[in-house]
Formats: structure tokens, sequence, C-alpha cells
């Protein structure tokens, strides 16, 4: 049965920029699934008969099929995907172990491509499909113990340029969103690790504050809407100001 109210998927919907995009889209009256490896969190979720809650690690290749199959045959369409999902690692290039390395582009950029394979036929048949991925600034310019991340950051944003041009006469736009310094529950782990504060993360940023998640999922949202219907093949960068010195 097709829903009579557009479907949208995110993953990494459990916290920060994904949670923040999940509810973004439920206000503006999509069916959504959040799909996140943690499921304690997805329970987290404010309860709304337009979220469903789908516990998937977006690297199992199997399991995220599976989930966009799932999604197929209880909605009938689906008209929207956010990729939000990441994971951080800092390390000199001495320090960066190749497990770690692979790691990193599993979830930060093979996910994405298997991501927008499965769901561009849905996207297309809907008629006016839309994959925003969300990349990083830090995939625009280089930055110091940054090798891992850096690289599959800059990865999505060249993937969604081809995938833009590949799809921009069937109907389905790709664009993603960059975003810099944003205060969520990676961004407290990391710093701790790293034996930082999280207000130490905003040093560098000329607007002096990191981003909340909804300021991020706000362009999110209106890259996936009809007021981007133009957009295709861009990276916008939300960073504060941070790429423009």
């Amino acid at each position: 049965m097709t829903s009579p109210k557009p479907v949208s998927l995110v993953t990494g919907g459990a916290s920060g920029i994904g949670a923040a995009t999940v509810l973004a889209l439920v206000e503006k009256g999509y069916v959504v699934y959040a799909l996140d490896r943690d499921a304690a969190m997805l329970d987290v979720l404010p309860d709304c008969p337009d979220l469903h809650r789908v516990a998937v690690d977006v690297a199992d290749e199997a399991a995220l099929r599976e989930a966009v199959s799932k999604l197929k045959a209880r909605e009938g369409r689906l008209d929207a995907v956010a990729a939000v999902a990441g994971i951080g690692l800092t390390a000199s290039l001495e320090e960066t172990r190749p497990d770690d390395w692979d790691q990193v582009q599993r979830v930060n950029l093979r996910a994405i491509y298997l991501l927008g394979q499965m769901t561009a036929p849905l996207l297309e048949a809907s008629g006016r499909g839309s994959f925003v991925a969300v990349a990083s600034e830090l995939g625009t310019v280089g930055h110091v113990g940054l090798a891992a991340y850096g690289a599959a950051k800059a990865g999505v944003i060249n993937l969604v340029r081809v995938m833009a041009l590949e799809y921009a006469r069937r109907g389905v736009r790709f664009n993603a969103v960059a975003p810099g310094g944003v205060h969520t529950p990676m961004m407290e782990r990391e710093q701790k690790r790293l034996g930082l504060t999280v207000d130490d993360a905003a040093h560098n940023i000329p607007m002096g504050r990191l981003a909340q998640p909804a300021e991020i999922a706000s362009v999110i949202a209106f890259l996936l809407g009809k007021d981007a219907s133009f957009v295709t093949g861009a990276t916008w960068v939300a960073d504060g100001g941070y790429t423009a010195g």
C-alpha cells in the first residue's frame, strides 16, 4: 500500500544531527524511518505515529538492504533520504591503523554509496526524490590528525556530485551538507577522548560557537524539500565561517 504522505529515511537517526533531522522531517509532514545501530537511543525519540525506529548498522550491507526492502514493502514509496550516520577518528597518519581506516571508510563513505545505490530506484519512482548526505567542512580542507575522516568526507562530496549527474534527468536530486563543529554526543565523546572540552572545539570558528544539531537539520530538510528543486550536485557548507578564511 502506497503511503499518502511523503516517506523519508534517515540514517544515524538516534542522536545528534540525525535525531534533529528526524524531528524536522516529522514536523514537515513526512513519514520517517529512523535507522541507527543504537536501539536504546532510538527508543529515546518521541512517540509519533509517523516515526518508525529501525535498529540497523549501516555498515552491514545485508542488514541495510533488508531495512530498505521492508520500507518499500510497507510504504510503497520513498521520497527523501538523509544519510547522516558517521563515526569520527582523530589520529595522526602514523597512528592510524589500517583497521581503523577501513572502519571509517565503511561507515562514512561506503555506507552512503550503498544507500544511494539501494534507494535511487525508489527515489526515481517517486518522481520527486531527493538524497542528502552529510559530509564535513573537513572534506573540503585539510586538518592535522584527520587523514581517515577527511578522506572519507571528501569522498562523500565527490560521490554526491557523480550521483547527481547520473540522475539529473531522472528526477532525483543528490546534495551534500558539510557541517563545521556541531555540539553532538559524538563531538563530546571525541573531545573527552582527546582530553579537551566541547568549548575547545569552538575556538577556531569565526562565529565563536558550535552549531546546534537543529541548525544543520534545517539545511538538510531544505535540500530534501521542494523549495530546493533546482539544487543538485551541491555541497552546502554550514560551518560558522571556518572555511571562509
